[in-house]
């Protein structure tokens, strides 16, 4: 019986390729009394290698001449027999078939004759074969390692065990807090837990500590760990390390099966030039699934010695890594290294060479492995790497050539990526288009692009291109590439039912979204200095105008209140900032200079753009921060300033078209600043999954989306002037009448929240800052509502749905009564309004108004209306989104404990204690990345254990036993003031 399909079937050479790796693979398995089957295999392999030549070259039979004879020394990636894990897809090597479809010449791919379209022909060049050459030779010699490795037999001089004791001791003293002054480090892929390191220059020494995971056998994994250094390093950046010949061995000495002595020269630049390390290197089983290494320098050996007179800088290479595999899918790697190269070291030479080059080992690793694992078991997580990885490998191509090279090399960058994974190989035998998708998603050329409608089963080159070409347009319209995405997935049907079959498929395009997003001309660049010019000319019109009205007799105020206007924005966004970065003065310093220039607005938008997470020492997202720095401007600056401006038009009988133009100018940056505040929000696919009760309301349809968009910002335009107008219209009749409208609009909203029990807002802070932040918080929020309709504002944790409601009312209610007073009780002369202008202008912005409120209603997901009148408050609002999560979705819930206490105090303790009492232990032995210090000390007492509280050393002297609490006397008295007992 044939595995291969029937004999009219024509095959691309990478469909071949993978046929080769069936036969190596199974006639290994294969016993004598299948050795019949196993040659049937070759011969039908053979004949349809033989027939596909003639595809790809169009050439005739007798020419044929690039598929040769396999033997069982022919190079795959595939699935590893022998010493294999189940769930593990491990390391095999790579197929050298030379062929006449495609080659590289300089650094470029050029297609021959009929093979465009081909799925994915095998890379040929002497680079590429010397390269297979080394790797495979690496895979011997990692392959008799990790069967020694599992050999637990083995015995240790006690100068070895030394070894590993000192390695044990590095890892533990890295570990200890305040033992070095760690200072971060570049980070790497998101597999890395976390890397740190110190480096003295006057001293030399660099160090430098990791935790990272990777796919793999914990055997496997440390069999490269041991063999990293010696030779081919890893196939996916095309890093190669010629075999020394002059020591006739791959090491300089191999002692036994668990050591191996190799030596190393650095080329390093000037004044680190010539340097040198002799390593030794020893592993030990520890454990069933445990293995630790240990790398230390030796100051010589008879194999090496200086020639020529040539003085070399013998260093010091000092490593320890501990692996351990966590379950049958995931390996874990604790890694610290001491390196001294020699003496002093230039700053400049260690940012420059030594932590990139400390960087690129930890890619390494976690590439290798990513780039093993099968296409049946890749995960969301191996998503996210391996979207790392393609995003590493093109720009590592690009490095080779200018930058008029750098589309064609980027497409090589591509062509390597598929060719050294298993499951993207595996992927092209059925998705052949794939490799024009990212072909053309690595150019990032935005073009005009429809929906796709073809089927998935029926998708061409030509659709990818389109889809690639969509994605690059779509990235444009938002913030976010994860909104991006899914924005894309969403209009196109194809691509929802690829992402039905693979969940991979989305976090894998995000990272390239996310990689155009920031280097695009037209994406990030165009969001940060396109929304920073607009802020930018708001505000210059603003203190053009300031400086107009103290050059204007009789006008000078206007000009002091347009001063104090600019001055008071930038004082409450330098508390914001202090309030988000309190825990570490540094970023509120750095932060507060941007402020000051003028370019917060540029910062906040790169920040949210580049994909940049939640520091720990901050309070909020950079979302969340992008948005109030925004609300604020708005509310202390934008609004307050065409106020005034409009108020000293109704003043002047002449009314110059210059003021006029900066009061539209300042409406439309409030419009387009509250439209796309709430566009980005709802738009967020972090916002969606977690809360999808509360956000959606924007269509998933391009052409919808725009509309919705747009007719956002005329809605939003049309009640800025509206509110704007109406404000100066009382303030020039009676500036006492605005006084109490203001002040009775606000205090009547604050007394609703605190009526409700939701005043205060959800940051984790307390005491003075917490209420004062929050009362800033509501403020800005009322009125961002009154005088933009800042939809995002309707949430519970805002405004909520009601009020926001009401607050509209009010609002349109408020133009009309203050049209209707400054007619009846404005008196002044010939600069009054008459009435038929007035109501011409009242009428044009209500019409504006409704008209944009009836499309976006139309065009909006209909479901969501009941949130612009629902009563939600924020603790039950959090509530909903805490129900909503899995049971082994910890991750999400513990995010409840962090926000303030009276979100999950208002639910009592029967939602969160439970599920904390029952999990702790699990979580101790797990230890999630969520589950922290800082976490633990947010916890309240009786959410812990009792046995874990007196571990931690949390009874803080007044728990003995759970059930016999007695209060201290202290605790007492301060129950009787008033205060709350320490829990």
């Amino acid at each position: 019986m044939s595995l291969l399909p029937p004999s009219s079937v024509s095959f691309t050479l990478s469909q071949l390729q993978d046929l080769a790796a069936q036969y190596m693979l199974q006639s290994k398995k294969f016993g004598d009394h299948d050795r019949e089957f196993a040659h049937e295999l070759l011969s039908d392999f053979l004949g349809y290698a033989k027939s596909a030549d003639k595809v790809a070259t169009g050439a005739p039979e007798a020419n044929s001449h690039t598929i040769k004879t396999i033997n069982t020394n022919t190079s795959i990636i595939g699935p590893q027999t022998g010493n294999s894990t189940s769930g593990f897809s491990s390391v095999g090597k790579i197929l050298s078939m030379p062929t006449r479809a495609t080659m590289i010449k300089s650094n470029k791919v050029v297609p021959i004759q009929s093979q465009k379209s081909a799925a994915l022909s095998v890379l040929s060049s002497p680079e590429a074969i010397l390269h297979v050459e080394n790797y495979n030779k690496d895979l011997d010699i990692e392959n008799e390692k990790v069967i020694n490795m599992d050999n637990v037999v083995q015995i240790y001089s006690d100068a070895e065990d030394g070894m590993i004791d000192t390695a044990r001791g590095l890892l533990k003293g890295m570990k200890l807090k305040g033992a070095i002054p760690f200072s971060d480090f570049k980070t790497t892929f998101s597999t890395t837990k976390f890397q740190k390191g110190f480096y003295n220059t006057k001293e030399g020494d660099i160090y430098s500590m990791a935790n990272f995971t990777a796919r793999g056998n914990h055997s496997q994994v440390a069999a490269r760990l041991v063999n990293y250094h010696y030779n081919c390093k890893n196939p996916a950046f095309g890093v190669l390390k010629a075999q020394k010949a002059t020591y006739g061995h791959e090491y300089l000495e191999v002692p036994n099966d668990h050591s191996a002595i190799y030596y190393q020269e650095y080329n390093f630049p000037s004044p680190l030039s010539d340097r040198e390390a002799i390593v030794n290197i020893v592993w030990k089983r520890v454990s069933e699934k445990s293995i630790i290494i240990a790398y230390q320098p030796l100051l010589s050996h008879p194999k090496v010695e200086n020639k020529d007179g040539a003085s070399m800088i013998r260093g010091s290479f000092q490593v320890a890594a501990l692996v351990t595999q966590l379950d049958d899918r995931t390996t874990e790697v604790e890694w610290g290294v001491h390196i001294n190269f020699g003496g002093h070291l230039p700053k400049a030479l260690v940012n420059a060479f030594v932590i990139p080059g400390t960087n690129r080992v930890l890619n390494h690793h976690q590439a290798y492995f990513a780039y093993t694992i099968d296409l049946n078991d890749l995960n969301k997580k191996d998503g996210k790497l391996l979207g790392e990885i393609f995003v590493y490998q093109i720009k590592a191509a690009r490095k080779r050539g200018g930058w008029k090279k750098r589309a064609e090399l980027g497409k090589t960058g591509v062509d390597e990526f598929l060719y050294i994974s298993v499951a993207m190989r595996k992927l092209l035998l059925r998705f052949s288009w794939l490799r024009a998708l990212l072909h053309e998603a690595s150019l990032n050329h935005v073009k005009g692009a429809g929906t796709v409608s073809t089927a998935l089963s029926d998708l061409k080159d030509h659709d990818a291109v389109n889809l690639a070409k969509g994605l690059s347009t779509i990235i444009l319209s938002n913030t976010e590439a994860a909104a991006a995405v899914d924005h894309w997935i969403a209009q196109n049907a194809a691509l929802e039912d690829f992402e039905k079959e693979y969940e991979w498929m989305r976090p894998f395009f995000v990272e390239i979204a996310q990689y155009n997003l920031i280097t695009s001309n037209l994406g990030l660049q165009l969001r940060v200095f396109g929304g920073a010019l607009l802020s930018t000319i708001d505000l210059v019109t603003d203190i053009y105008m300031t400086v107009q009205f103290l050059n204007t007799p009789g006008q000078e105020g206007y000009g002091r209140t347009n001063a104090w206007l600019i001055g008071l924005t930038m004082l409450f966004q330098v508390f914001n900032s202090y309030a988000q970065n309190s825990k570490k003065l540094s970023f509120f310093f750095q932060d507060t200079l941007f402020i000051l220039i003028g370019f917060k607005p540029a910062l906040d938008a790169y920040r949210v753009g580049s994909g940049a997470e939640q520091e720990e020492h901050q309070q909020m997202s950079p979302l969340h921060e992008m948005t109030f720095n925004k609300g604020m401007e708005v509310v202390f600056e934008a609004v307050p300033s065409s106020i005034v401006q409009i108020y000293a038009l109704l003043l002047k009988k002449d009314r110059g078209l210059d003021a006029v133009a900066s009061v539209l100018v300042s409406a439309l940056t409030i419009s387009f600043t509250s439209s796309m505040i709430s566009y980005d929000w709802d738009t967020s696919p972090s916002q969606r999954s977690t809360a999808s009760f509360a956000y959606g309301y924007v269509p998933d349809k391009a052409w919808s989306r725009a509309v919705c968009f747009l007719s956002m910002m005329s809605l939003s335009f049309a009640h800025v002037m509206l509110q704007t107008f109406s404000c100066a219209l009382l303030a020039v009749t009676n500036k006492m009448w605005l006084l109490y409208y203001v002040s009775g609009n606000v205090g009547l909203y604050f007394l609703y929240k605190i009526v409700r029990r939701d005043f205060y807002y959800y940051l984790n802070i307390s005491g003075l800052l917490r209420l004062v932040a929050s009362i800033v918080e509501r403020f800005v929020g009322k009125v961002l509502v009154d005088f933009t309709m800042l939809i995002h504002m309707r949430g519970s944790c805002e405004m909520g749905g009601f009020y926001f409601l009401v607050s509209i009312l009010i609002s349109l209610a408020s133009s009309f009564v203050s049209s209707h007073l400054y007619s009846k009780h404005y008196e002044e002369g010939d600069n009054k309004l008459d009435v038929i202008r007035l109501q011409t202008i009242l009428a044009v912005m209500s019409a504006v108004w409704i008209t944009s409120l009836i499309t976006f209603v139309s065009v909006m997901n209909k479901k969501y209306l009941r949130t612009f009148y629902n009563l939600d408050t924020a603790s039950e609002y959090n509530r909903k989104i805490v129900l909503s999560y899995r049971e082994d979705q910890d991750e999400y819930k513990q995010g409840a404990l962090t926000d303030h206490p009276d979100i999950y105090e208002a639910w009592g303790d029967e939602l969160l204690k439970p599920w904390t009492l029952e999990n702790w232990n699990r979580w101790e032995e797990e230890k999630p990345a969520w589950f922290t210090d800082k976490w633990i000390d947010n916890v309240p007492n009786h959410y812990i254990p009792y046995d874990w509280r007196v571990k931690y050393k949390k009874t803080k002297g007044r728990v003995d036993d759970p059930q016999m609490r007695r209060r201290s006397s202290l605790a007492q008295v301060k129950t009787l003031l008033g205060g709350e007992e320490e829990r």
